[in-house]
C-alpha cells in the first residue's frame, strides 16, 4: 500500500466519510446544537436578492463551488514537493479536525446572529475595535486574493486555455436561464438540471473545437498571418500564447514572437478589465439569478471529474498500470525549498483548512440556509468533499505524471521547478496527471486535458464572482461601522470592492500571491478564535475549536515571521518592500485582535446579549437536533 495510489485515495475517502457520520454529527448535536425548528435568516430576512431559502443539493453545489476554486488544486500541487505522505496526512487530519470544524463553526455563529458575517459578529463577541480590525483584515485578504485570481484567470485565458473561454462565459447564460426557470417559471429542479448539464457539455465541446486565441486579436497583421499558416500546418497555436510563441520561435521569426508577447500582455490586461466588470455585475445581481445556479451546475462538472479520476485510478489498479504507482518519495527535502514545517500548513490551505471559507459560510451560504441542520451537510460535508478533491490532486501529481516529473530536470526535481515555473507549471501538473487517469477509462487525452482545464478555469471564475459579492458585504459592514449608512448600498459597495481588487490585479500585484497562503490561514485561526469565544460565552465545550485555533495561529505566525525575515533581507529587490510592509501591517492587526479576544475571554463566561443565541431548554434542543440529524 505504500505506493498504491488507489488504496491511499480510497482509505482517505473512507476516513472522511466516517468523520462526517461520527465527528460531524457529534459537533452538530452536542457542541453547536443545530435546531431544525429555529427559523433561519433565509426565512426571517427573505428579500429575493441575498436572503433566499434554498434546497440542500443546490446550496451544497453553490457553497462547494465557492469554497473550492483554485485553492485545493494549486496548494497540494505545490506541497507534494515535500513528499506525498505529509501532504496526505495534513489534508485528512486538517480537513476533519480543523477545516470542517472551522466551516461549521463559522456558519453556526452567523446563523445565531441572523446572517451577520463573522467579522461583524466580533462586535458582540469581542468589541467594536475587534470588529473593525477583523473587517480590515478581511478586506485586505479578499482584495489581495481576488486580484491574484484575476491575474490567474486572464493568464489561463491568454497563455494556456483559450478553449475555456466559450464554456466559462456561456455557462453564465445557461445559469441565468436555469435560475429564471426554477425560481420564476417553477420548472422542476431535475429537468432544469438535466438541460443545464447538456447545454454545459455542449459548450465544453464547442470550446474545445473553437478556442478563442484572444492574444492574436491584438497582434499585427503579419503575425496573425504567420499564426494562420501554423494553424493550417497543424501547429497548436490556438492552445495558448505560450505554444504560439514557441511555434514562431521555432520558425525563426523573432520579431513576430516579440510582437506576440506584446499582444498577449495587452490581451491579459483587457481580460482583467472584463473580469472586473463581470465581478461587479455578479455581485449586484440577485443570488438566485447567476451565482447560485452557476455554482450548482459547476459542481456537477467537478463531481464528474472526481468520479472519472477515481474510476481511472481503480481501473489502473486492477490492470496493474503505471498510473496507480506513486513515483514520488513519501518524505522529501528538496533543494531550495523552505522548511516543511511550518510552510506545509500554509501551502495547503483550502484542501485542509481555509479562512476564506468562513467568509463564504457567513457571507452568502448562511443567507440561503433553509434549516439550521442543513449546516452539517453543507458546512461540514462540503469541506470533506474538498479534502477528497485535494487527495486526488495529490495523486495526479505523484502518480499520474509518471516518474519523469520527479527525476532530475523534471518539474518536481527541486523547489525552483514547481515554484519558479509559476501558475502554469502547477496547473499543468494537475491537468496532465489527471488527464492520464481519465485516459485509462477511455477518454481521449486531448479531450481529457481540455475538460480538466475547463474545470479549473470554471472554478476560478466561480471563486471570483462569489468573493466579489463577499467583499461587497464586507465593504457595506465597514461603512456601517463608520456610521456612513448612505454609502452602504450594494452598488457603491460593489464599486469599492472591485476597485480594491483592481489595485492588486495590476502587474505588481502578482508578487503578493505568496502572501495569500499566510493571510488566509491567519484568518482561519482568527475565525476559530471567534467561534471559541462564542462557545465559551455560552458555557459550551471549547476544546474542539480552541486546539485547532492554537495550531493554526502558531503555524501561520511562524511562517509569516520567516517570510518577513526574507522580505527584509531582500528589501531593495523589485517590490519586496511592499511584501514586507503588507505582512507587517497584517501581523500587527492580527496581534491586536488576539489581545482584544484574550481580554474578552478574561471577562468570563456568559454576557452574550443576543436572545436568539441562548437556548432555554438545552435538552429539548439537543433532542430535536438528534432527531433531524439522525
Amino acid at each position: 500500500m505504500a505506493n498504491n495510489a488507489v488504496l491511499i485515495s480510497l482509505g482517505s475517502f473512507a476516513l472522511l466519510i466516517l468523520a462526517y457520520f461520527t465527528y460531524g454529527r457529534f459537533l452538530a448535536r452536542r457542541v453547536f446544537r443545530l435546531d431544525a425548528s429555529r427559523p433561519t435568516p433565509a426565512h426571517t430576512k427573505q428579500d429575493g436578492v441575498d436572503y433566499v431559502p434554498t434546497k440542500v443539493p443546490v446550496l451544497f453545489g453553490h457553497h462547494f463551488a465557492s469554497i473550492a476554486g483554485l485553492g485545493p488544486i494549486l496548494g497540494p500541487a505545490i506541497a507534494v514537493i515535500w513528499g506525498w505522505g505529509p501532504a496526505v496526512l495534513w489534508v485528512v487530519i486538517g480537513c476533519i479536525f480543523m477545516g470542517a470544524v472551522h466551516d461549521l463553526g463559522a456558519l453556526t455563529v452567523s446563523l445565531r446572529y441572523q446572517g451577520r458575517s463573522i467579522g461583524d459578529v466580533c462586535n458582540d463577541l469581542i468589541g467594536r475595535r475587534a470588529r473593525f480590525l477583523f473587517l480590515l483584515i478581511i478586506f485586505f485578504l479578499m482584495s489581495l486574493a481576488m486580484g491574484a485570481f484575476v491575474n490567474a484567470i486572464s493568464a489561463l485565458f491568454v497563455s494556456f486555455n483559450p478553449d475555456a473561454i466559450i464554456p466559462s462565459f456561456g455557462l453564465m447564460l445557461v445559469a441565468m436561464a436555469i435560475g429564471i426557470a426554477v425560481y420564476k417559471l417553477r420548472v422542476g429542479l431535475g429537468p432544469a438540471t438535466a438541460v443545464g448539464l447538456l447545454a454545459f457539455g455542449g459548450l465544453i465541446m464547442l470550446g474545445v473545437r473553437n478556442p478563442l486565441p484572444t492574444y492574436a486579436w491584438f497582434a499585427s497583421d503579419e503575425t496573425q498571418q504567420l499564426l494562420d499558416e501554423g494553424r493550417t500546418a497543424g501547429a497548436e497555436v490556438d492552445r495558448g500564447s505560450i505554444k504560439a510563441a514557441a511555434y514562431l520561435e521555432a520558425e525563426g521569426d523573432e520579431q513576430a514572437a516579440e510582437d506576440l508577447a506584446v499582444a498577449a500582455t495587452t490581451a491579459s490586461r483587457t481580460w482583467i478589465y472584463v473580469l472586473l466588470c463581470y465581478g461587479f455585475i455578479a455581485s449586484v445581481l440577485p443570488v438566485w439569478l447567476l451565482l447560485q445556479p452557476r455554482d450548482y451546475i459547476n459542481s456537477f462538472q467537478l463531481y464528474i471529474a472526481l468520479a472519472l479520476m477515481v474510476a481511472g485510478l481503480a481501473v489502473a489498479a486492477v490492470k496493474g498500470l503505471e498510473f496507480n504507482v506513486i513515483d514520488a518519495e513519501m518524505i522529501r527535502k528538496p533543494d531550495g525549498a523552505p522548511p516543511m514545517v511550518p510552510f506545509l500548513f500554509v501551502t495547503i490551505a483550502c484542501g485542509a483548512v481555509s479562512g476564506f471559507h468562513s467568509l463564504v459560510s457567513s457571507g452568502t451560504t448562511v443567507r440561503q440556509l433553509n434549516h439550521e441542520t442543513d449546516a452539517l451537510p453543507i458546512g461540514f460535508g462540503a469541506m470533506l468533499t474538498e479534502g477528497a478533491l485535494a487527495i486526488l490532486v495529490i495523486m495526479a501529481c505523484v502518480a499520474g505524471l509518471g516518474s519523469a516529473a520527479w527525476a532530475p530536470g523534471g518539474a518536481y526535481a527541486d523547489w525552483g521547478g514547481i515554484k519558479g515555473g509559476g501558475l502554469g507549471v502547477q496547473l499543468a501538473a494537475v491537468v496532465d496527471g489527471g488527464a492520464n487517469f481519465l485516459t485509462v477509462v477511455g477518454v481521449e487525452q486531448r479531450l481529457a486535458k481540455a475538460f480538466l482545464a475547463v474545470t479549473v478555469v470554471a472554478f476560478a471564475m466561480t471563486t471570483l464572482d462569489s468573493a466579489t459579492r463577499l467583499l461587497r458585504f464586507n465593504v457595506e459592514e465597514i461603512f456601517r461601522s463608520l456610521k456612513c449608512e448612505p454609502l452602504a448600498n450594494r452598488y457603491f459597495a460593489s464599486l469599492i470592492a472591485v476597485t480594491g481588487i483592481a489595485l492588486f490585479a495590476q502587474p505588481k500585484g502578482k508578487v503578493l500571491w505568496t502572501l495569500f497562503g499566510t493571510t488566509n490561514q491567519l484568518l482561519a485561526g482568527l475565525t476559530l478564535l471567534a467561534v471559541s469565544l462564542f462557545l465559551f460565552k455560552l458555557r459550551r465545550p471549547v476544546i474542539y475549536t480552541l486546539v485547532p485555533m492554537v495550531i493554526m495561529l502558531s503555524m501561520t505566525v511562524w511562517a509569516m515571521a520567516l517570510q518577513l525575515q526574507k522580505f527584509y533581507k531582500d528589501y531593495d529587490k523589485e517590490t519586496t518592500w511592499l511584501l514586507f510592509w503588507v505582512s507587517a501591517i497584517v501581523m500587527a492587526m492580527a496581534a491586536w485582535l488576539i489581545v482584544e479576544a484574550i481580554l474578552s475571554f478574561s471577562r468570563g463566561r456568559g454576557g452574550l446579549e443576543i436572545s436568539d443565541v441562548e437556548e432555554t431548554d438545552d435538552e429539548a434542543v439537543e433532542a430535536a437536533s438528534a432527531a433531524h440529524l439522525g
